[in-house]
């Protein structure tokens, strides 16, 4: 079974092929030429070589006449150039000398008017090349020369060109073959690179393609497009182990609180803390409900997010709105103006939540959490105990949590989700300096 044919030998093929319908477009052209030229030189010199009393006279009056015997040798002069000479009289009879190999002649020969040129034959078949002269005496002068020279150089120069077209062809076929490897060199390190990668799975691999042609582009672009794979898997690999590390406290918990209530039913003994670790189990349950959430949140691919005109004032009333429903013993003093973000409303909503939420946690009982909200920037800020200013950076991180809230409710995810979804957004968020407790900004473009 043969093998598929590769991108080099059909670029060599193609390029033959070209090269060949070119020199064989050049050949024909050359060989019309020539045969052309060569026709309208015989002719001329046949013109030429008319005997003088049948050249058109220099004064009027002159008649255009022509005498020749049958059976005798052709006249002097020019003519004997000529292979073959004859009369064809009206009455369709011809006269020519003994030794000449008369012209077959047509029945339109005998009606010309004006001198005529056109191919033909000897009665002995050879091909010749006639004039038709016609005279004032209503005879017609048959004049022919061969066209074994014409014919002979045509041949010999339609071998030439066709062993050029053949050995053009040739030449193309390799040139092509060696250009073609040359030019897909790079491709063919970018293609066992890739398979490499595809045998490996190791994402990190360089691609050694440099140039700036397409095949430069696309080592690039291959490039980038590894370097954004293996991006997303070790993003995902934290995921999941900083997901393992943060469930394992609390599934442990989870499994004590549930043996405790295992082994009293089993062994009858009342539990003494049965209300107090039946409460812990329902916290602990809504603690991961919620973590399942704010992961799937950050699992989520960002080409999943809309991409439309979004109100903030309208993000912000309702993201207050929501964290007033669950937090009745905070005041919340709501200062939005009308401005507006391209991207996706319930991402965006998300974001302001998580920082309310944030705020309401730290924020003591009954204190003031403040939202600003001013075309291209959010601020919300609470009057807790703040985060040192060294771990601010660190804050935005998944699943830190500052070391006096390790007690409090939550994940350690919700900055995290925050600054992903302003990342997407093409903002930024930040602390910024207050004098007491903690300030977020979120900064986005105003599309307004």
């Amino acid at each position: 079974m043969r093998g598929p044919v590769l991108l080099r030998g059909k670029l060599a093929l193609i390029t033959a092929c070209v090269v060949a319908v070119s020199i064989a477009g050049i050949s024909v052209v050359i060989w019309v030429a020539t045969s052309h030229n060569l026709r309208a030189q015989l002719d001329r010199s046949m013109q030429a070589s008319l005997p003088p009393p049948v050249l058109r006279p220099p004064q009027p009056g002159m008649r255009r006449e022509f005498k020749l015997r049958c059976g005798e040798a052709p006249p002097s002069g020019g003519v004997q150039q000529l292979q073959g000479i004859q009369l064809l009289e009206p009455d369709g009879s011809t006269c020519a000398p003994g030794d000449v190999d008369p012209v077959v002649y047509v029945p339109g020969d005998a009606s010309v008017s004006t001198t005529t040129l056109r191919d033909g034959v000897t009665a002995s078949g050879t091909p010749v090349r006639v004039l038709l002269v016609p005279l004032d005496n209503g005879e017609v002068l048959i004049l022919s020369r061969s066209l074994a020279e014409v014919d002979d150089t045509l041949t010999a120069l339609a071998g030439i060109l066709v062993s050029v077209s053949v050995l053009g062809a040739l030449l193309g076929a390799a040139g092509g073959l060696w250009l073609t490897r040359r030019a897909l060199a790079p491709m063919e390190r970018l293609t066992e690179t890739a398979e490499h990668i595809a045998r490996t799975e190791d994402l990190t691999t360089p691609v050694t393609v440099s140039g700036q042609d397409e095949v430069g582009r696309l080592g690039r672009a291959f490039t980038s497009m590894t370097a954004a794979l293996a991006e997303s898997r070790r993003r995902q690999r934290d995921l999941v182990n900083d997901a393992a590390h943060e469930l394992r406290t609390p599934l442990t918990s989870l499994r004590t609180n549930i043996d405790l209530l295992a082994l009293s039913e089993r062994t009858g003994r009342p539990l003494p803390q049965r209300r107090e670790v039946i409460d812990r189990l329902q916290a602990q349950s809504e603690e991961f409900s919620d973590l399942v959430t704010e992961l799937v949140v950050l699992a989520r691919d960002d080409r999943e997010l809309a991409r439309e005109p979004v109100d903030m004032a309208g993000v912000v009333d309702r993201a207050v709105r929501r964290a007033q429903s669950r937090a009745h013993d905070h005041v919340f003093d709501v200062d939005s103006r009308e401005w507006s973000v391209l991207g996706d409303a319930g991402a965006l909503e998300r974001s302001v939540l998580n920082l309310l939420d944030n705020a309401v946690k730290f924020g003591p009982a009954g204190s003031t959490i403040t939202v600003r909200s001013r075309p291209g920037k959010l601020t919300v800020s609470d009057v807790g105990p703040g985060v040192p200013w060294g771990e601010r950076e660190a804050a935005f991180e998944r699943f830190w949590r500052a070391p006096a809230a390790r007690g409090l409710p939550g994940s350690g995810l919700g900055l995290a989700i925050v600054a992903d979804i302003v990342a997407v957004h093409g903002g930024s968020v930040r602390f910024i300096p207050v004098a007491h407790g903690a300030s977020v900004r979120i900064e986005l473009p105003d599309i307004r």
